[in-house]
């Protein structure tokens, strides 16, 4: 955790006892600064400690929405789908780095999942989760289109409003950094989230930072490819909510975010777990090979032993290297074209189709 450093915390990088010694920039809003400042008032590693403890606690809801309710032995296969996801590149990078994005993951799903006309929706209305996750990091902005393409407008609204509040609340908190950040840094969020040297390396699985493995010649045009793909995902998110599978229509989305984002470190592809455990249910066994064959490469963390591959292996290697390199993206891409695929498939009689709950557009599926 880093500390507070009392001034415009866009102005230079922010240190702490357990960051680099040439520290880490601060590229989340000024409504999120308010927020984690909390953590500064306590001890290093009391924070990191409870941030933790919070991380994994989160995913557990998250593996948990994913499990059907009627699964046998569900506890048990609960647990150890989390001690699973505990040791994957993804999380295990989380978790030393005290990174955010769970909890991101977790509000949006929370919001997706729930009722409409349950207790808390009376006070919060659905859509304004996924709003204040998009005013603490800009990433799940990315649900608030996907929620107008599928007509759910008053999640769209819900979710507009409650983006609109964490930046007035930011404002109102810090007037100079909010001018700061809206109108000059979040224009420049890919140079500084690079680190500087960072943008071509195996721990950027994006579209943009696959193509700078490839060459600085090839992240131009890979941007058109960025805004090709960021409009098929939003759609392929939205025939799959139309076939009634809406939590596998909001984790496709969730993964495109990271496809299209210029730098998307291990850490943030945090979707690509609840989705291959949801792809499992749907899938039959041709499906549930990839979905083995995936988590494999995920437990082994394939995007630095693939890097290992490139710089050290023989060349007949190479192309395995390149695969694992950039497994998380190939990983993210094939989820979603299987989800499109498996669509409108009735779930087969070993996979009891997922109990969603009623949500604004479509039926609850029985």
């Amino acid at each position: 955790m880093a500390s507070w450093p009392g001034e415009d915390v866009y102005a230079r990088n922010l240190f702490g006892e357990l960051l680099p010694s040439e520290g880490l920039p601060f590229v989340y809003t000024p409504f999120s600064a308010a927020l984690l400042s909390v953590t500064s008032l306590l001890p290093a590693q009391t924070s990191f400690v409870l941030w933790t403890t919070g991380c994994v606690a989160t995913l557990a809801f998250i593996i948990g929405v994913c499990l059907p309710r009627s699964l046998p032995r569900r506890r048990t296969i609960w647990l150890t789908l989390l001690l699973l996801g505990c040791c994957t590149t993804i999380v295990a990078q989380h978790l030393v780095w005290g990174q955010i994005n769970l909890f991101l993951a977790g509000l949006c799903l929370a919001d997706f999942v729930r009722h409409t006309n349950g207790r808390w929706s009376r006070f919060v209305p659905k859509g304004v989760l996924i709003g204040i996750a998009a005013g603490i990091k800009l990433t799940p902005a990315i649900f608030i289109p996907y929620l107008l393409i599928t007509r759910q407008w008053r999640m769209a609204v819900s979710a507009v409003a409650g983006f609109a509040g964490t930046v007035i609340i930011g404002g109102i908190l810090f007037p100079t950094m909010s001018v700061t950040y809206w109108f000059s840094d979040v224009w420049q969020l890919s140079s500084k989230v690079d680190l500087g040297t960072q943008f071509a390396s195996a721990g950027n699985n994006s579209i943009q930072g696959a193509a700078a493995a490839i060459g600085h010649w090839a992240v131009s045009p890979s941007k058109v490819i960025v805004i090709v793909v960021a409009v098929l995902g939003l759609f392929a998110g939205a025939k799959i909510f139309r076939a009634g599978q809406m939590l596998a229509a909001v984790l496709a989305v969730g993964m495109t975010a990271s496809l299209v984002s210029p730098v998307s470190w291990l850490h943030h592809w945090v979707y690509l777990i609840p989705a291959l455990v949801v792809l499992w249910f749907l899938g039959r066994k041709p499906t549930r090979v990839f979905v083995a064959a995936a988590a494999l490469v995920l437990l082994i963390h394939g995007t630095d032993l693939g890097e290992h591959m490139l710089q050290n292996g023989p060349t007949l290697l190479a192309p395995l290297g390149i695969l694992l390199r950039e497994s998380l993206l190939l990983i993210s891409v094939s989820t979603i074209g299987l989800f499109l695929a498996l669509r409108s498939r009735p779930s087969p009689p070993a996979a009891a189709i997922l109990d969603h709950r009623p949500v604004e557009g479509i039926p609850a599926r029985t």
